[in-house]
């Protein structure tokens, strides 16, 4: 009965629906690909810069800033809170030739500085430390450098 009537009804508001959830799903596919092309070029900045975090943390690992003087594999936190910002800037003048950063000293759950300002967006790298927290207290912990581009 249906297959030899010719008489068919189409209806005038039917295709508008159709048509509504098909450009609602091309704007999702849309802003889909968009964000794992965002996050996929996070990535890919971060891969490219790590080594030069690392590189640099490993140079300011042995700064005589940093560092006590008689062991120049300590870091001293009395040198560290005493940096003023002309140190910082020396610093920065120093290492900071193409990248801006800033730099954490932390010993968890006991003693945290930040030195210098630091972008929201960077690259962070972490090397292992020994921290001298005063004349008798020597603690592992961690030196952090964040760096940006300028």
């Amino acid at each position: 009965m249906f297959t030899s009537d010719e008489r068919g009804i189409i209806e005038p508001n039917s295709d508008i629906i159709a048509m509504a959830l098909t450009v609602v799903g091309f704007i999702i596919f849309i802003s889909l690909i968009a964000h794992t092309y965002q996050v996929s070029d996070e990535k890919t900045y971060i891969a490219q810069h790590y080594e030069d975090a690392a590189s640099l943390a490993g140079l300011l690992r042995n700064e005589p800033m940093l560092t006590a003087p008689d062991r120049p594999d300590l870091i001293d936190a009395v040198r560290v809170e005493s940096l003023t910002s002309g140190d910082i800037d020396a610093l920065n003048d120093r290492y900071g030739t193409r990248y801006g950063f800033s730099l954490k000293v932390e010993v968890p759950s006991m003693y945290r500085k930040v030195v210098g300002t630091a972008e929201e967006l960077g690259v962070s790298a972490s090397v292992p430390v020994t921290i001298r927290l005063n004349e008798v207290d020597e603690l592992p912990g961690t030196l952090t450098v964040k760096i940006w581009e300028r």
